[in-house]
Order: C-alpha cells, then structure tokens, then sequence
C-alpha cells in the first residue's frame, strides 16, 4: 500500500500484516473499518500499533484505544507509546480468557504531533486460543541441582540432596508433561556424563540450546545453625517475570506443604545458574539439610508430592505471563564497564548488565564472570570477563581501584533513599522523590560556583533490587571512588506524632569540620525556608557517617512528612528552592566560596 502525505498504520500481530487506514483534517465517519480476524491468539498477547508518523501523545488514551470483550465491556490495558513515537503498545492487564472473542479498537480521536487524524475509526477481531493449545507451545527446564560425584548437602543421617532434589524433578516432569508441556530434565537419573568443571555450561546450554521459556531449579537448603528451617525461591531481580515466577511457585509449595515461608529473595551472584539461561529462571528451596527434623521432612514422599505438586501450580499459573508467539530480539550490543573506587571500598560484581537489543529496546541481562573475587585493599587496574548468553562476544569490566585522597573541590550530594527496597518515608510527599528534587537542585547551584558535584543517584532507582545496606554502601563507595571532601545526605523525617515536625541536621561527633558544615546548613534552612528548628543531632550511629571517608559528613531531615505544615512546604517547588538554596549556601560558604 502506497501512502502520500497521509498517515498510515498497522497492528503487528503472529503474522505482520496492514491494517489500513489514513490521517487527514476530514471528520471520521462513525462506522468501524473492518480490519479482519485474527485466531488463536496468546492469552497474553501485547498488540503492537505502528504508524509512519510520530503520534500525538495526549491522543492515546483509553478513550481512542481500547479492547472490547464478547458483552461490550472494556478490558483494561496498558498503553504504551514506543520510544521512536511511531508505535503504541498495547497489553492487558491480566490475561485474555481462553477460547474468547475480543476487539480492539482504534478511534478516529488519534492524531498525529501535526494535527492529522483518522479518517474512519477501525477494529480488529481476535480470538483467544485454547488453555491445552498455548500449553503446548512452552518448553520449560527443571534442573534437579547436583547429581553423579556431586552429592549436594548431606544431612548428618546421610540423606543426600542430589536424591531429593531429583525425585521432585520427575514429579513436576510428569505433571507437566500431562498438561501438554514440553519438558527437558538438565538430568533424568544419577549418572551424569559431564564433570564438575563443566556443569554450570551444560545445564545452562541444555535449557539455551533448546529456547526454554521457563528454568526451574530444584535444590535444598544448609546452614551452620541447625535450627534453620523452611522454603525459599530465588529469582532474577532484574527480570520481573522470573519475580512472578518465583513468587508463584512460592505461594504454592507453601500452600500445598504447609511449610515454614521464608520468602522470595534476589539472586545472589554466585547462583551463576540463574544468572546464564535466556529463560526467565528461578531456584527453589525445598528445606534445610542440617536441620535433622527437616530432613526427615524432606525425605518423606507425600511431602516430595506435595511440593512438586506446588512447583507445577506455580508454573501453570505462571505460564502466560510470558508470550512466546512474539519473535524474541536478540542481543545486538553490551558496553564494556568501567568502575572506580578507593581502596578498602565494598564491590561486588554486577549481576546483570544492559544489553542493547535487535529491536532497539535495552534489557538488563544475566551475566557471568570469569573471575568472582574482587580484592580491594591492593591499588591497581583489574579486568573481569563477563559471559552473558546469547551474545558470542565477552563483556569486559574493568575495576580500578585508587588510593585514597581528598580533592578539595569535591562534594558528595546524596538524596536520600530511592534505590532498592531503599524507599523512605511515606506521608504527604515520599521522602525519596523530594530528597531528589532538592538533591539536584542543591547540585545545579553549587556547580555554577565551580564545584566538582558527585550525585549517589540522578534518578529514581527503586527498581534495581538492593538492599537496605547495598543502597548505603553504593553511596558510599562512590563519594570514596571521588575522593569528595564533603557528603551531604538529604533526607525528610517522620513520626507517628503529626504534630512533630521542623528540621534537624546530623553529623558526625567529635569532627570540627562536620559540625561546622551542619551548622551552616541547618542555620540557613531556619532562616531560608522558616521551619522549626530541632537543632544538631547526633550522627555518630549513621552508616554513611561511619563508612565514608569524607572529611566532613551530614544528613539534613528537611522536615516531617507525617506534618502538614511540613509537607506544604515540601509540596511547593518555591519551598523547594529555598530549601536547596538554604543547603548549597551552607556548603559553600563552609567551603570559604562566599
């Protein structure tokens, strides 16, 4: 189809086809353009619009695109606008029901950035496939971990983990494989015919070479406290189907074995095997082999039952989450990585990197390293090979680590919170969105009189799983990395009270500079901004204050999100300003700028 001077578009669908249609200044009539049928359609299935102009984004919305199901009722959807401006993606919320009639619809509102419209509004039927059919269509992986010369734990009665973990193995094989399912066992029996230095990669390929959807591993649990006990799953904390994933077979193994939930947790860096599969991959803890109780538990059959049973559950429910019809981009880049910091900093290599894809979109992506020790206490420049699958090329990370010095010029400006789990104080405002608003505003003033600003974050990164802890050691390291003569933390202060309120600033006992530095700031934001003044504070029990190497470190609590007088203030940018005014004015004249 030839389109001049007018606005085209299509739906991307199992199989690309047009879905005609053109944008002028012409009213659209109020019939529907039919648009044909699509069948079989995943349950799951994200509708991908494109146009050949950029679109108007305030025209889509749920009023001009929307999913109809067989009574006429909308299905809510999320709608997405490409990061090229020329398409619209558009996703349920929930899965479509099986063996259902649907329709989307394209309404003549929809215009582009310059103006034009659709002449005719236009819809697209699709019918949902049935359950047994989008079964068929998944492959997925069970690792039962160890195996051969590996026994795995071994509890003190000699009950080994690789049998555990085996025979739970073949239990959700077979359940899966009665749905329908396509399964592949990384082992089916003990007799394994790799060796040890060669597991990780065989495992990994067994699920890669065979383009799994889902990878499941089945292991059991050990620790030096005998009383340990109960369930885990790990997941990839970058990829939130694994999280779903993990979560669902979780709720379920609980639910049908009615043991201890100890929860779903990040996948910590040396479980390399949930770090290396293109399937969305988790790990499952059946219990504690060093817990004699446990391990009778874990031996017994109705509980190796019931705990298949759970993981099968889990993965059924989970099953559609992921739309295996859509052709998967591969990866067409990775950058290398540089790191810096200081000697005797905390660092541990990355998990995941950003790996830029063939459809232009960038996804984080499991990687691992050739080397897993990081020695920071020796200066010196250290390289690390990263192998992340499906992309032939190594990923280099190179980690130089300096001797520590202070640069004068330096300043550390660190909005509190808004990393991880991190997420701070929730009231009027949250605590992390207003610590970098001013963060970044208390930055821009102080780089306009030439100093060399250090930000722990520019963004919101509530969404790259760290931990509390991780969260502050980040921040830390890279004011150390810099060498930054100053750390300033910007906080806001909550209570169960909502009549406390006011500002405070702490710092670090027994350090001149330190308390030169918060009275400066804390006296600036009483005159600047007009709160009450709570005074200097104790510092000494901050972990910034006891692990950053700056000369002098504070944290102001710019008020009480849980006040209302407070949150006014922290509400109006014009506050804002003063506050970040109030701040930067106190660091600068502490560092005899002004």
């Amino acid at each position: 189809m030839r389109c001049k001077k007018k606005w085209c578009f299509l739906i991307v669908a199992i199989a690309v086809f047009m879905f005609l249609g053109s944008f002028n200044f012409v009213k659209a009539e109020e019939v529907y353009e039919d648009k044909g049928v699509e069948l079989n359609v995943h349950s799951k299935k994200s509708w991908t619009v494109k146009f050949n102009n950029v679109v108007d984004s305030n025209t889509i919305t749920a009023e001009n695109i929307f999913v109809l199901n067989e009574n006429g009722g909308k299905v809510p959807v999320e709608l997405q606008i490409g990061s090229e401006g020329k398409t619209v993606i558009v996703t349920p919320l929930k899965s479509y029901d099986y063996e259902k009639k649907y329709k989307i619809i394209l309404k003549d509102g929809i215009k582009s950035k310059a103006g034009k419209k659709l002449i005719k509004s236009a819809k697209l039927d699709f019918t949902i496939r049935n359950k047994e059919d989008e079964y068929k269509s998944y492959t997925v992986c069970i690792d039962p971990g160890h195996g051969g010369e590996d026994s795995g734990y071994v509890s003190p009665y000699g009950l080994k983990e690789k049998s555990i973990n085996l025979s739970v193995a073949l239990k959700v094989g077979k359940m899966l494989e009665e749905k329908g399912i396509n399964v592949i066992y990384t082992r089916k029996d003990d007799d394994i015919p790799w060796n040890s230095n060669e597991d990780l990669n065989y495992r990994i390929g067994m699920a890669n070479n065979n383009n799994a959807d889902y990878f499941v591993s089945i292991h059991c649990n050990y620790s030096d406290n005998p009383s340990e006990n109960g369930i885990e799953t790990y997941y990839r904390n970058w990829d939130p189907i694994s999280q779903s994933l993990g979560k669902a077979i979780q709720d379920e193994v609980i639910n049908n074995t009615q043991g201890r939930n100890r929860g779903i947790k990040p996948a910590l860096s040396e479980q390399e095997i949930l770090l290396g599969t293109k399937a969305h991959a988790i790990m499952v803890n059946l219990g504690f082999m060093s817990n004699a109780q446990e391990t009778n538990i874990l031996a017994d059959s109705d509980f190796q039952y019931n705990a298949a049973l759970g993981i099968t559950r889990g993965i059924l429910n989970s099953l559609n989450l992921s739309d295996n019809t859509k052709q998967k981009p591969t990866i067409s880049s990775i950058k290398n990585i540089s790191e810096t910091i200081s000697t005797g900093s905390s660092y541990t290599l990355p998990t995941f990197v950003q790996a830029t894809m063939s459809d232009g979109s960038v996804r984080k992506v499991g990687v691992i390293w050739n080397n897993k020790n990081v020695n920071t206490n020796t200066a010196g420049t250290y390289t690390y090979k990263g192998k992340v699958a499906g992309y032939p090329q190594q990923v280099m990370l190179t980690l130089n680590v300096r001797g520590y010095s202070i640069n004068s010029n330096v300043v550390t400006i660190d909005p509190g919170h808004g990393m991880g789990r991190d997420t701070g104080a929730v009231g009027g405002v949250v605590e992390d969105e207003v610590a970098l608003k001013v963060g970044l505003k208390v930055g821009s003033i102080l780089e306009s009189h030439g100093v060399d600003v250090i930000y722990t974050r520019k963004t919101d990164q509530r969404s790259n799983g760290m931990s509390v802890n991780e969260s502050l050691q980040k921040r830390v390291d890279v004011s150390n990395a810099a060498g930054a003569r100053y750390f300033v933390s910007i906080h806001c202060n909550s209570f169960g009270n909502a009549y406390a309120n006011g500002t405070e600033t702490l710092y670090n006992v027994g350090n001149a500079e330190s308390k030169k530095l918060a009275l400066a700031i804390q006296n600036n934001i009483i005159k600047e901004v007009g709160t009450y003044d709570r005074g200097l504070k104790d510092g000494n029990w901050l972990y910034l204050v006891n692990n950053s190497k700056a000369t002098a470190t504070v944290l102001t609590e710019l008020g009480f999100v849980t006040n209302s007088s407070d949150v006014a203030k922290l509400k109006s940018d014009a506050y804002l300003d003063k506050y970040a005014r109030a701040i930067a004015n106190g660091i600068l004249k502490t560092m005899g700028k002004i």
